[in-house]
C-alpha cells in the first residue's frame, strides 16, 4: 500500500464486544399461555420443543406483524424468525397467508424439527390515523403550479352557419348510393 494508514489487527482480547440488541416493543408473559405486546394481549396457541422465550421475542418483533392476527415464531440456527398469518376468514390474506397454511410453511421454510410457537392476537389491532392529502412520500396530492403560466381566457369564435362544413351524411336504404370511385373496364392487351 502506498502513502496508506495501517490499522493494528486486534489480538482476541481487544476485538469488539457483541452487539446487544435492545427490544423495540413491551413484551410481558402474565400468564402461561398469555402474554402482552405493547399492550395488546396475545394467547400461546402451540409450543412446540421449547418454552417460550420472551426477551428474544421483544428483540426480533417488529410492529409489521401488528396487522396479523397470529405470529408464528420458528428457531434456526439459534436465531428467531417471526412471520404473520391471517385467520381463515380473513379479507387482506391472500390464500398463502391464512393460519390454515401454518404447517406447510412449517415444513417448507422451517427446519427439520426446529421449535415454534404460534401466538394468536386477541385485541383488535388499533386502526392506524390515516393523513389525507399527503401520499405514501409525506407530499401533498396537489401539483406545483410555481412553473404554470397565469390563467388566460380562451375566446371561441361564433360558427357561422354558412361557412359549416359538410359531414358526410347517410343515404337512406331506397336510395341509390352515390359512389366516390369510378370503375374502369379492363383493357385488354390484345392489338
Amino acid at each position: 500500500m502506498k502513502g496508506g494508514c495501517q490499522m493494528p489487527k486486534k489480538t482476541p482480547d481487544e476485538q469488539t464486544p457483541p452487539r446487544v440488541e435492545l427490544p423495540l416493543v413491551a413484551v410481558a408473559q402474565v400468564a402461561d399461555d398469555m402474554i402482552t405486546i405493547d399492550s395488546r394481549r396475545y394467547k400461546i396457541v402451540l409450543l412446540h420443543k421449547q418454552p417460550f422465550d420472551v426477551s428474544a421475542f421483544a428483540v426480533r418483533y417488529t410492529d409489521v406483524l401488528d396487522k396479523y392476527d397470529f405470529v408464528v415464531g420458528d428457531w434456526g440456527y439459534d436465531q428467531l424468525r417471526l412471520k404473520g398469518f391471517y385467520a381463515n376468514d380473513s379479507r387482506h390474506a391472500t390464500k398463502g397467508q391464512t393460519i390454515a397454511t401454518l404447517m406447510d410453511y412449517i415444513n417448507e421454510y422451517c427446519n427439520f424439527g426446529c421449535a415454534y410457537f404460534v401466538l394468536q392476537r386477541l385485541d383488535a389491532p388499533a386502526p392506524k390515523p390515516k393523513h389525507k392529502g399527503r401520499n405514501e412520500r409525506g407530499r401533498s396530492r396537489r401539483r406545483n403550479n410555481n412553473n404554470k403560466k397565469p390563467y388566460q381566457e380562451r375566446r371561441q369564435a361564433v360558427a357561422d352557419p354558412a361557412k359549416k362544413q359538410h359531414h358526410a351524411e347517410t343515404v337512406a336504404p331506397s336510395q341509390p348510393r352515390k359512389r366516390h370511385f369510378t370503375i374502369r373496364q379492363r383493357e385488354s392487351n390484345e392489338k
